[in-house]
């Protein structure tokens, strides 16, 4: 007789703890994880993947996350929450509910910001171009054109307070497939933080989706595969319309494993987003995904034309688990632009690329563990626009709101045009957890070569070391992350000397995380 699920669950993020206690397990080899590179919250929870029996009804108790910032927005992978300067705070629960092969997921968040004033205005036209009469004023003013992206500087000029559908899903299992529908984040690939194609760094969207219920054995080896077609929306603070505020998104994912046990991973992933005229129009847009797009962005800086259609972003990613060595290694690469011929890809494979690279080491030392973490990203613009047109990554010519959802980037949370790093080391011994990060961000690098003061003195770049604790129990998961960010040149603008500095505009951020669980696995 099957074990049965508990009444009281966790909620559960693709990004979130779970996940991550998760992937440290196969590596000291104390669980085997199976599909984890295409995850979303119903797949990660759902008691038949793991052989338990499913409840009627079962509870998922409270996830509560605040954030403060000090001075600056600063935050990712946090799904409905925009952590602006000042208090935020995301609250995620609900129940689960089983009848034969449906399964239903109902796990909204609420999110609040009390979405301070900023003590620096990036509008301000001494080092940004005006803001046109038909954007908000709220809009990024370095992402009009031919750069354009919703991905405002800050959410308006009051506090945000809104429920979303959250973590949500009803799923029907048909033997190896599953069918359904969702408002749920995807995390599809490797990466520990910055997932080039879908991550949980913007709220979660609505969408229908088709998948496999468990990967599929095949005499060519085990295979996980997802396809979801859905609606993503403008942000209240990007233009004046509300004729272009929903658009299409159809995308694809592909993961292989020769066996269950074998430690290499290979997939592919592509998005395809498109402008239409509502919700209603989106079921159109559910092929989107295998059609051609062309190539919108190969135009001319100069070129201001505007032809709206569909644009897109694909990746290949692997990722090799050595559980006897305690580590892994991965990488993601993607392109915002296919190949015009064979002849091109081999001569300039990295034109409009993309990238994420990282490894993670765990050592066992009697009753304590230890673990050390790396990651590259870059969605930055190749050498090769030195000789033929590019977009900028994430942004569009002809889908003005870029890959987005709400304003907010769908894919790595580092931003548009921008690179960065991140390293971390943790010690790990009963339920407790200490540890020490450093990061670095370069913000919108792409963005910034088309000011008319673009010179070495004014990248815009953040270097955020912190610490970090948790400790847990049966009952309870209690985390603490701090940062103390420095921001040089924030938003482009440096009012002093290269050698000097631009003490203008360089800007100190305190960044506290606090998050609460319960009854985590």
């Amino acid at each position: 007789m099957a074990i049965t699920e508990p009444l009281a669950q966790a909620v559960v993020t693709v990004s979130g703890d779970s996940v991550d206690r998760l992937r440290m397990s196969e590596l000291d080899g104390t669980a085997r994880t199976d599909a984890l590179m295409l995850r979303s919250t119903s797949s990660l929870t759902d008691p038949r993947r793991s052989g338990l029996a499913p409840r009627n009804f079962a509870l998922v108790f409270p996830m509560m996350q605040f954030v403060a910032n000090s001075a600056l927005p600063f935050g990712q992978n946090d799904g409905a929450l925009w952590a602006g300067k000042g208090a935020n705070v995301r609250v995620l629960g609900g129940f689960t509910a089983s009848f034969g092969p449906v399964r239903l997921v109902v796990i909204p968040e609420l999110a609040y910001s009390s979405n301070n004033r900023l003590s620096i205005d990036p509008t301000d036209v001494r080092f940004a171009r005006p803001v046109p009469a038909s954007r908000s004023r709220f809009s990024s003013p370095f992402n009009v054109y031919p750069y354009s992206i919703d991905m405002p500087w800050r959410f308006g000029d009051q506090s945000i307070s809104r429920i979303f559908p959250g973590q949500s899903s009803l799923t029907l299992r048909a033997g190896p497939v599953e069918v359904g529908a969702a408002t749920e984040n995807e995390w599809w690939g490797p990466a520990i933080r910055n997932a080039i194609v879908m991550s949980d760094n913007a709220p979660g969207f609505p969408h229908a989706f088709l998948r496999t219920s468990r990967p599929l054995s095949t005499p060519l080896g085990r295979f996980d595969a997802r396809w979801i077609v859905g609606g993503i929306h403008e942000s209240d603070f990007f233009n004046n319309s509300i004729a272009d505020d929903v658009r299409s998104l159809s995308a694809i994912a592909l993961a292989w494993k020769q066996s269950a046990s074998s430690g290499l991973t290979l997939g592919f992933t592509r998005s395809v987003f498109s402008p239409v005229d509502g919700y209603s129009d989106v079921a159109g847009s559910t092929f989107d995904a295998f059609r051609n797009t062309g190539h919108p962005n190969a135009r001319a800086l100069t070129d201001s034309t505007v032809i709206p259609g569909p644009d897109q972003i694909f990746s290949l990613f692997a990722r090799m688990a050595l559980p006897r060595y305690g580590l892994e290694s991965y990488v993601e690469w993607g392109r915002a632009d296919f190949p015009v011929s064979p002849r091109d890809l081999l001569e300039q494979p990295n034109h409009s690329r993309g990238y994420t690279a990282g490894l993670q080491w765990v050592r066992a030392f009697g009753e304590s563990r230890i673990r050390l973490q790396g990651e590259l990203t870059s969605v930055e613009q190749s050498s090769t626009f030195r000789f033929r047109p590019i977009g900028s990554f994430y942004t569009s010519r002809a889908v003005s709101q870029g890959y987005t959802n709400e304003g907010q980037l769908i894919g790595a949370g580092i931003g548009p045009g921008s690179s960065g790093g991140w390293l971390a080391g943790d010690y790990f011994r009963g339920g407790w957890q200490f540890g020490v990060n450093i990061g670095r961000t370069r913000f919108n690098n792409d963005a910034f070569f088309l000011q008319p003061y673009a010179n070495r003195c004014g990248h815009d770049v953040t270097v955020y070391p912190g610490v970090r604790s948790s400790y847990s129990n049966r009952y309870f998961r209690l985390g603490v992350d701090f940062a103390a960010a420095s921001r040089y040149n924030t938003f482009f603008q440096n009012k002093a000397s290269c050698d000097s500095g631009g003490e203008g505009s360089d800007r100190s951020n305190k960044y506290l995380s606090i998050s609460l669980g319960t009854f985590g696995w």
